[in-house]
């Protein structure tokens, strides 16, 4: 050991060291895991992102052609939600909303569509792919999910909508904003009930609504032994008055747009915003059909109008 002596001046000044107690009402905390670390920040983040996405900004892909020149299929489109929480959509913007459920009355409710979830059951609309057997048939068939659509709001509440040779009318004045593709095509007015009537039954019955082009006829529930015929199609329809807290939305495409012509007006409550631009699209020229997708560089950063 060490002689006192040996100790500096220096040294035999200093404090010596101690170990103070924890003052009362304090603990002592240890440092967290470093995996613990990372769960909790990507909790954090995961919890942020969806707040983001439900309630603010949100991206998703045109899958159809049912809003062409304005969209196409490939692109990629940022949804602004905050717009439609203090306003109310106007004429002719472009909205975003969930696909509603189908009302009676419209084409989706049709007798075709009872046969179909009656015979093929169990089916259900507005859920995800079904498997359906007949004997010596199998059936892969989808119905609509609860998914974001974009179409272009027509009829505000209280107005008059009709469609009169695939023109639009709205209280009795030509609508001409939007429809930008066109289908050659020999125009034709409702199909008569007498018609209707005489292919309602056929055994190939769906096959034939499928393949009828220009005819679509559709029947509304009646709480009487028969059925009555309302003879709208795609291209002569109603004049409809839009009710209350609803909008009648069409595709600007409209020959292949399935919208309120089908499954009914669209309530309030369904709008979740309006695409916002298009930060990204990517497609396929219809003379390169067998090309790989290409980037459409003049679309990025487009505003969706």
């Amino acid at each position: 050991m060490k002689d006192k002596s040996s100790y500096s001046k220096k040294q035999l000044n200093e404090p010596a060291y101690t170990i103070s107690p924890i003052p009362e009402g304090k603990k002592f905390r240890k440092r967290k895991p470093f995996v613990q670390d990372w769960v909790e920040a990507i909790l954090f983040a995961f919890v942020v992102a969806m707040i983001i996405r439900n309630y603010t900004f949100q991206n998703f892909m045109i899958p159809t052609s049912s809003m062409e020149k304005t969209l196409l299929v490939g692109d990629y489109l940022v949804a602004n939600k905050l717009k439609y929480y203090l306003t109310d959509p106007k004429r002719e913007d472009i909205v975003t909303f969930r696909y509603p459920k189908i009302q009676p009355g419209t084409p989706e409710d049709s007798l075709a569509a009872k046969n179909f979830i009656k015979i093929f059951d169990p089916i259900y609309i507005n859920k995800k792919t079904a498997f359906a057997k007949q004997p010596l048939t199998f059936f892969h068939i989808t119905y609509y999910t609860r998914l974001n659509v974009v179409k272009r709001v027509i009829g505000m509440p209280g107005d008059i909508v009709s469609v009169r040779d695939k023109i639009v009318y709205v209280n009795g004045k030509e609508f001409t904003r939007g429809y930008e593709s066109y289908d050659i095509a020999n125009p034709s007015p409702p199909m008569p009930p007498r018609e209707i009537i005489e292919h309602r039954y056929p055994r190939n019955f769906i096959d034939y609504v499928a393949q009828n082009r220009w005819y679509d006829p559709y029947i509304v529930d009646d709480p009487a032994d028969s059925l009555k015929l309302v003879n709208f199609n795609r291209d002569w329809f109603g004049p409809v008055k839009v009710p209350p807290g609803k909008y009648f939305v069409l595709g600007d495409n409209r020959d292949v747009s399935e919208d309120s012509r089908y499954w009914g007006f669209l309530d309030r409550k369904d709008i979740t915003g309006t695409p916002a631009f298009i930060f990204f699209s990517k497609g396929i020229e219809f003379n390169k059909l067998y090309d790989s997708p290409h980037i459409r560089w003049d679309r990025i950063f487009r505003k969706a109008r």
